[in-house]
């Protein structure tokens, strides 16, 4: 198990001990969750521990959470196996720290990535149709985003094809609130690396709008797209 990964062995409120240099030995309460280390309050005070140097205290608590290291592991297999039989032999696969973002698709690295949460909390048919979503978008390639061709890709592989991050109330105002300001056609920019882009939108999906920039066609969140004016 990677060291990382360690993190799923602990949550928010559980009672932990861990050796500090020149303290010996402490205990506390997990009050916050990292992605390497996990913030231990001790009384007045808060520690970063790293989550190979954390241990929980009660037995029970321990034995329940390493089960989710089994299903870690039982689910790295499942991706792998579906990754070689879709052709993807030579990408990679992991798990992140993400809380939003059930998986997540790296193109240049050529990695697909699982958010931990999502599978250890998340119903098994669910999980695995995410690895499919982001399979499909491997196999779609990055200009694809959720369009025409990744739903082909995504329905062939018997995935849904649709996004499925999840998304509050809070957040689904604050997008359509931001997409009421743009219209097909508009002229935008947007920011891409540290690069000013502008581009005509040619086409608004519910939560990103297509913007071609040249020769090329990108897909932004309405949130980060400004109005410009043309010449």
């Amino acid at each position: 198990m990677r060291m990382k990964d360690r993190q799923v062995l602990f949550d928010i409120g559980d009672e932990v001990w861990f050796s500090a240099r020149g303290k010996g030995k402490l205990s506390g309460l997990v009050v916050k969750l990292n992605p390497t280390q996990a913030r231990v309050r001790c009384t007045d005070d808060v520690w970063k521990v790293p989550y190979g140097g954390l241990y929980h205290i009660c037995g029970s608590t321990a034995e329940k959470r390493e089960k989710r290291t089994i299903r870690l592991g039982e689910i790295a297999a499942q991706a792998r196996e579906l990754m070689d039989r879709n052709g993807l032999a030579d990408w990679s696969f992991g798990f992140n720290g993400a809380a939003k973002k059930l998986g997540v698709c790296r193109y240049r690295q050529k990695e697909i990535l699982l958010s931990r949460k999502h599978a250890v909390d998340g119903m098994p048919d669910h999980v695995a149709d995410t690895i499919l979503h982001e399979i499909a978008h491997a196999l779609a390639g990055a200009d694809a985003g959720h369009g025409p061709a990744w739903k082909k890709i995504a329905r062939q592989l018997g995935a849904t094809p649709k996004s499925c991050a999840p998304e509050n109330e809070q957040d689904r105002t604050k997008r359509e609130a931001a997409k009421a300001k743009f219209h097909k056609g508009d002229a935008v920019s947007f920011e891409n690396k540290g690069q000013t882009r502008m581009g005509i939108i040619e086409r608004m999906n519910p939560k990103r709008a297509k913007v071609r920039c040249l020769n090329a066609v990108w897909s932004v969140p309405y949130m980060k797209l400004e109005l410009r004016k043309q010449l």
